[in-house]
């Protein structure tokens, strides 16, 4: 765990109220409230389009990368870094990383959507996902309410989500 401490002490080197500002709104973007939004509006533009598979897929998604977070931050129950007084009292455990669960595994899943949608605008799609995940995971740090291995963890386990995802609905764009 050392190099993680050193980690978030070098991040956090850099602190400024323009990257509190900055990193506060990650916080937002990755919130479960968030992702129950998204994740209920996509399943709407599914079933309103008749696209069921989609609909479902995305509504099996979001029900998974909630319980998944929630169960493996009981199972685990790392606790979270107390280096420095932090700017939002986070809940529960560290290990893994809601935040970079959730927008690992949205963003891609709303990329993979555009992408497939407007073939000419996919690396747009997905460097704009891509970011927003970093931005989230990196946020996470500089907040100081997660490890590096916690953001890690998030990303690894939405992974195995998002190819499973894209593979099932793949069937279901026309």
């Amino acid at each position: 765990m050392a190099w993680e401490k050193g980690v978030l002490l070098s991040i956090h080197a850099a602190a400024h109220p323009f990257l509190d500002a900055l990193f506060l709104f990650s916080h937002q973007v990755g919130t479960i409230q968030f992702g129950i939004v998204l994740v209920l509006l996509m399943t709407l533009w599914h079933a309103a389009r008749r696209d069921r598979r989609a609909a479902l897929v995305w509504l099996v998604v979001g029900v998974l990368t909630a319980l998944l977070q929630s169960q493996l931050k009981s199972f685990f129950g790392r606790p979270r870094p107390e280096l420095w007084p932090r700017l939002i009292q986070p809940v529960g455990e560290a290990w893994p990383s809601g935040h970079a669960l959730s927008t690992a595994t949205f963003f891609p899943l709303l990329a993979w959507h555009a992408a497939a949608r407007w073939p000419r605008r996919a690396v747009l799609a997905w460097s704009v996902a891509a970011a927003l995940v970093l931005y989230v995971g990196v946020g996470r740090l500089y907040l100081g309410v997660h490890w590096p291995t916690d953001v890690l963890g998030g990303w690894l386990i939405a992974l195995p989500q998002v190819l499973v995802a894209v593979r099932l609905m793949r069937r279901a764009v026309p």
